[in-house]
C-alpha cells in the first residue's frame, strides 16, 4: 500500500460531507448528543407501500428529525421532500389508505443551512462560592405559590476540591424544612452526583457531569403526579424515576435559599452540607419543562410560561461575603424546527426537530428490490470477518439492519479502525460488491455522526477518525475494485454513492 500524505482536518470534513451529500454535522444547526446513541428499528418493522417508481417505507418507531433522516440515509433512501407538492399530496393519501394518523417527518435539506450553529456568548452575573462555609448564602426574595410540579434550571460550575455533600439550593417551609433541596457531591470516579429530595423524600445520588472545573448546565424536574422526577445535565437526561414523594405538593411562601441547607427557616447553616463553586442564571418554574423547554433553557432562550423565579440580581439578597462577577458563558444555538406532514389534514406544519414522530423512508423501486436480493445473499467475506475482530456488529449483514447511531469521534475512530485493519491483513477477504456497500454504508454512518471535540484527547481521536477515514476510502479506490465499483453503481442506481466514487477519485489522497 502506497502511503499517502497528510491532510488537513478541513479536507476530510469536506470530504465526509461531500460523501454524504450533507454537509458536516459540524456545521449543522443541532448536534446530536456527544454520548453515544443508537435509534433500533429494521425495515422489516415497517409498512412498506409500493408504486410505478417509488417504495414507502412507515417506520412507526419515533425518532427525532436528525436520527429519523439517519435512518432513512443508512439505507440509501430519503425522506419525502417537503418541496414536492405532488409527492406530499400522495404520500399523505397513501398512509391514511393504511389508517395512519400520525404526523411523519418530512425532508428539508435547509434545515442544515436556515439555522447554521450559532453558539451565542452571554455576559452572565454570577455568584461565586469559594470554599466551604456556613455563612455564605443567597436568599431568593421571589414568593413561591404552592407548586404540584416544579422545574429549577442553572449553569453551575463545581468547586473540583470540595468531596462532601454540597447543597446547591434549599427550600424551605414552617411547617417542614426539607421541602425542595437540590444536593450533591463528587464521587471518587471525579463525577458529581445529585439528588434530588421533595418534602423529604430522598432520591438516589446519580453521576451527571464531571467535576472538571467548567460551567455545566443542569435541570431538576418533579411533579406530584406519580411522582414523576428527571435530571438533565448539559441538554441530556441523566437520570429519572417515579415515586417520589406522590402524596404532596410542594407549599406556598416558602424560603429559597442559594448554596445552604437549612436547618431551620431560613437559617441554622451547616458548613460541611454549604455549596462550593459558582452559579448564574438559575429559574425556577411551577411546571415541568418539556425536553424541548430543557434545551431551550440550556440555549439561553427564555421559557416564561408558569415562571417562578427568573434570574436577577433585583431579587436576590445577597450575603456580603459571596463574590459577584461577570462571566462570558457560551450557549448553543437555538433549537431548531422542522416540518411534519400531519397525515389526517394532509397539511403541513413546523415542530420541534428533537420531538421523536414516526417518518416514512422513500427509496426509487429499482434500489429497493436490488438491496432487498443483495440481503438474501451470504454475509460477504469482509463483514463477516471486521464483525468477528470487532467482537461486535460494526458493519451489519445488510443496509437494512442498520441502527442509527451518534458516535463520538473516538467511538467512530475505533469503528473505522477495526475495518481498516481487517482491509491491511496479511491476506484481507475479497473486497466485492456485498462488502464494498458494507463499507461505504460503514462511511456514511461516521459522517453524519456528531465528532465535536473539545478536550484534548477528543482532538485526538478526531484527528485518529481522520486518518482511519482517509485510509479506508482511499483502499476502497483502488484501481482493483474498479469492478466491484461498477457492480455497485448499477445496483444502487444512486447518485450520492455515484457522485461520492467519482468526487473521491478526482481528490484522491
Amino acid at each position: 500500500m502506497e502511503v499517502r500524505r497528510p491532510v488537513s482536518m478541513l479536507r476530510i470534513a469536506w470530504l465526509l460531507g461531500f460523501l454524504i451529500g450533507i454537509p458536516s454535522r459540524n456545521t449543522l444547526g443541532f448536534t446530536i448528543p456527544a454520548e453515544n446513541q443508537t435509534a433500533k428499528g429494521s425495515a422489516s418493522d415497517g409498512l412498506i407501500i409500493e408504486t410505478f417508481g417509488e417504495v414507502f417505507e412507515f417506520v412507526s418507531s419515533a425518532l427525532d428529525w436528525w436520527h429519523a433522516d439517519g435512518y432513512c440515509r443508512q439505507r440509501f433512501a430519503h425522506l419525502p421532500s417537503e418541496t414536492r407538492d405532488s409527492e406530499v399530496a400522495s404520500l399523505g393519501k397513501k398512509l391514511r389508505s393504511h389508517q395512519i394518523q400520525d404526523a411523519v417527518w418530512l425532508k428539508d435539506e435547509e434545515v442544515y443551512l436556515r439555522r447554521p450553529r450559532h453558539r451565542r456568548i452571554h455576559s452572565m452575573p454570577i455568584l461565586m462560592f469559594q470554599n466551604k462555609t456556613d455563612t455564605k448564602f443567597v436568599k431568593v426574595l421571589s414568593d413561591f405559590p404552592a407548586m404540584p410540579a416544579v422545574s429549577a434550571c442553572a449553569h453551575l460550575q463545581w468547586d473540583q476540591r470540595a468531596t462532601e455533600i454540597s447543597t446547591v439550593f434549599s427550600y424551605a417551609v414552617s411547617a417542614f424544612i426539607n421541602e425542595f433541596q437540590l444536593r450533591g457531591f463528587k464521587d471518587e470516579d471525579g463525577f458529581v452526583r445529585f439528588a434530588v429530595i421533595l418534602h423529604g423524600h430522598h432520591s438516589p445520588y446519580l453521576p451527571v457531569f464531571r467535576a472538571d472545573g467548567r460551567w455545566h448546565h443542569f435541570c431538576v424536574v418533579w411533579q406530584q403526579r406519580n411522582g414523576t422526577w428527571a435530571v438533565y445535565a448539559d441538554g441530556k437526561e441523566k437520570a429519572s424515576s417515579v415515586g417520589l414523594s406522590v402524596s404532596h405538593t410542594v407549599n406556598a411562601h416558602g424560603t429559597f435559599i442559594i448554596g445552604q441547607d437549612q436547618d431551620s427557616l431560613g437559617g441554622a447553616f451547616k458548613e460541611k452540607e454549604s455549596f462550593s463553586g459558582n452559579l448564574t442564571g438559575l429559574h425556577v418554574w411551577h411546571r415541568v419543562l418539556s425536553k424541548e423547554q430543557v434545551e431551550k433553557v440550556r440555549s439561553c432562550v427564555p421559557v416564561t410560561e408558569g415562571l417562578v423565579f427568573g434570574w436577577s440580581r433585583d431579587i436576590l439578597e445577597v450575603e456580603a461575603s459571596v463574590e459577584e462577577a461577570t462571566v462570558q458563558l457560551t450557549c448553543p444555538g437555538p433549537t431548531e424546527e422542522c416540518q411534519v406532514l400531519e397525515v389526517p389534514h394532509g397539511s403541513v406544519r413546523s415542530i420541534s426537530c428533537l420531538r421523536p414522530q414516526p417518518f416514512v423512508c422513500l427509496y426509487s423501486k429499482d434500489l429497493y428490490f436490488r438491496l432487498k436480493e443483495m440481503q438474501s445473499q451470504p454475509v460477504p467475506p469482509l463483514i463477516a470477518q471486521v464483525n468477528m475482530r470487532a467482537n461486535v456488529t460494526v458493519i451489519p449483514a445488510n443496509v437494512f439492519q442498520a441502527d442509527v447511531q451518534s458516535l463520538n469521534a473516538s467511538a467512530a475512530a475505533g469503528v473505522l479502525g477495526a475495518v481498516e485493519k481487517v482491509l491491511l491483513s496479511a491476506e484481507p477477504p475479497p473486497l466485492d460488491a456485498g462488502g464494498l456497500l458494507g463499507v461505504f454504508q460503514v462511511l456514511k454512518e461516521v459522517s453524519v455522526s456528531s465528532v465535536e471535540a473539545e478536550e484534548p484527547e477528543e482532538l485526538e481521536a478526531l484527528e485518529a477518525l481522520g486518518q482511519h477515514y482517509v485510509q479506508v476510502a482511499g483502499i476502497i479506490l483502488e484501481e482493483d475494485n474498479a469492478k466491484e465499483w461498477s457492480e455497485i453503481k448499477p445496483v444502487k442506481g444512486h447518485p450520492i454513492l455515484v457522485s461520492g466514487y467519482y468526487c473521491l477519485k478526482q481528490h484522491r489522497i
